[in-house]
């Protein structure tokens, strides 16, 4: 797979789109460091210009198919982090990325026991509780790939909205986004 030379701002939104096949999800890989490119480079840069080395684990990440942990929702958004357990805090992030309706179903709310084998949390649910965890962790770099598909059309144009809306710099993978969404990034980077 051969890559354009793509240059993201800070703060910058981008939406990535390509058929099927066209390394959407390997170019994620990439910047995650999960694969070696062949060949070409990737740099990461601070404000005055200058290349680092990026702190992974501070860049939030939304595959296509998000895996949740034993425990809790709280704890799967916070990771078990006891620092980030504040009730009005998750309440408030759950709120972000339209968790708060699938609370309220749920008896035990943020209490919630994630049932791992018996997927007693929908592929949605999956992915608002994941990116809630970027919230939480205040990633400034967002890598999501198809991170709102098992979530209906409404719903997933309102988190974009809200994503959209924050300080983060965004790199947005889908494929069935209508007109007016795909309208709301800064730009669009087409890989074909």
């Amino acid at each position: 797979m051969a890559y354009p030379a793509i240059k993201l701002q800070p703060g910058e939104k981008v939406l990535l789109t390509g058929a099927s096949g066209r390394g959407k999800s390997t170019f994620f890989k990439l910047l995650l460091g999960e694969v070696k490119a062949a060949s070409g480079e990737i740099h990461y840069l601070d404000q005055k210009g200058q290349v680092i080395q990026p702190n992974l684990s501070q860049i939030g990440y939304l595959p296509q198919d998000p895996q949740l942990f034993p425990g809790s929702v709280a704890e799967n958004m916070t990771m078990f982090n006891p620092a980030l357990n504040d009730q009005d805090l998750l309440r408030q992030t759950a709120d972000q990325v339209n968790l708060s309706e699938d609370l309220r179903l749920w008896p035990a709310g943020l209490d919630t026991r994630v049932a791992v084998e018996d997927s007693n949390i929908s592929g949605g649910q999956r992915q608002k509780i994941v990116l809630a965890r970027s919230y939480l962790y205040h990633s400034q770099l967002l890598l999501i790939d198809e991170g709102t598909s098992a979530i209906d059309q409404a719903a997933t144009r309102e988190i974009i909205v809200r994503l959209l809306k924050t300080d983060k710099t965004i790199m947005f993978v889908a494929h069935n986004l209508t007109a007016d969404s795909r309208q709301l990034f800064d730009r669009e980077i087409q890989l074909d």
